[in-house]
């Protein structure tokens, strides 16, 4: 384990709160950015974070670089066939870790790492912070121990309306929105080396996706769709941002696409570090889920000026507003999917105001800044709690 700068003692009289976020790195995605977005800008609320990482790669030592500390651990997966020799060392070094480096809090970035982290925090004495951010059906919060925890921070209403209605203590969940720092998006919105470079014509119609390929991101929906479009738009493609970790039904996708004869129109950029670039490229952003907590990806879509659709579940209509910053569908509707698209395709004008809007909107209600104050506030709330109850 990589030693940390922190000691067991602290300055007299020091408020500073120091928090250790666990996450269990299976792929970059939208909570992996959150998380590494929020470690970054918390330093400025007097937290001190320490974020594990699973091995000395490039990501790691530029987080060193950046002014992140970072300790070594993979944490092994929960229910995970074959995890369970490795839980118990697990838990030992993270113990072992929380008491060298004087952590105050736990922050678990996602509930599936939880009863890891609660087991090691409840040995050391500290207080358990989970996010939670996805709907999670309710076998969920009892196989990963979320009633135990202090608290539960949900990325959306709709994600802490499903921990309320399960009777979890409104006084112990809390909605705080993930957000960004615009002030690191590019100066020009508009990619064209981007589009040069994935071949696209400056004059071709380009829907584009940043999501994992996975069913729940709605891909069999938005290839139907694509098909509909094509008709309307031939030389429309089809940018796809994204890791396929599931093979079998990336291939079932490949054949959908042959099927419905738009397998030219698709452009598979892969995982990219950078998703700015790509949004860029596009003309406008689709996510169609079937499931969604509050979606990274929609705030980097609004925040680079592009007009969406989007499925009306979970916390995307917290996100986007209907008729002002995107269009909002019912999901498994390939048909209304389609239909939105072509509107804003046949019409510029309005997709360039409703991209304006939803820049207004990220920079006015999803800034890092208020994700970062927010969640000092609940940290804060805990230790006061957590200090009360001891007394």
């Amino acid at each position: 384990m990589q030693k940390t700068e922190y000691s067991g003692k602290r300055p007299h009289g020091s408020t500073t709160v120091r928090v250790l976020f666990l996450h269990r790195f299976d792929r970059m995605g939208g909570a992996e950015r959150a998380l590494l977005a929020l470690v970054r800008e918390i330093q400025k609320e007097n937290v001190e974070p320490l974020l594990l990482w699973p091995r000395k790669d490039a990501a790691y030592r530029a987080l060193q670089e950046q002014g992140v500390r970072c300790a070594i651990l993979n944490v092994p997966g929960w229910r995970r066939p074959g995890s369970l020799p490795l839980i118990p060392l697990a838990v030992l070094r993270l113990r072992r870790l929380l008491d060298t480096a004087a952590i105050d809090i736990l922050h678990v970035n996602n509930f599936r790492a939880a009863p890891i982290g609660l087991m090691a925090s409840r040995w050391a004495g500290i207080p358990c912070v989970s996010h939670v951010r996805e709907q999670i059906p309710a076998k969920r919060i009892e196989q990963f121990w979320l009633r135990s925890c202090d608290f539960l921070i949900a990325v959306s209403r709709a994600v802490q309306d499903i921990l309320l209605k399960e009777g979890l203590p409104r006084d112990r969940t809390a909605t705080v929105y993930s957000g960004l720092d615009v002030s690191t998006l590019p100066a020009d919105p508009v990619s064209h080396s981007t589009r040069k470079a994935l071949g696209i014509a400056p004059d071709d119609p380009v829907v584009g996706i940043v999501a994992h390929i996975l069913p729940h991101k709605g891909y069999d929906d938005l290839f139907q769709a694509l098909a509909l479009v094509k008709e309307k738009f031939p030389r429309v493609k089809c940018l796809i941002v994204g890791h396929a970790p599931r093979r079998r039904y990336t291939r079932r996708l490949q054949g959908l696409a042959e099927r419905l004869s738009i397998r030219k129109r698709l452009i598979f950029a892969g995982f990219q570090e950078d998703v700015y670039p790509f949004l860029g490229a596009m003309d406008l952003f689709v996510l169609p889920s079937l499931v969604e907590g509050q979606g990274i990806a929609l705030l980097e879509a609004m925040a680079m000026r592009r007009p969406v659709v989007a499925t009306s579940v979970g916390g995307i209509p917290e996100v986007v507003r209907d008729g002002e910053t995107g269009i909002l569908i019912q999901s498994r509707d390939p048909e209304g999917l389609a239909e939105a698209v072509i509107r804003l395709l046949e019409a510029p004008r309005l997709a360039r105001a409703m991209g304006e809007e939803g820049r207004k909107r990220v920079e006015a209600l999803f800034t890092m800044e208020a994700e970062a104050e927010r969640t000092s506030m609940v940290y804060r709330q805990v230790l006061a709690a957590s200090q009360a109850a001891s007394l």
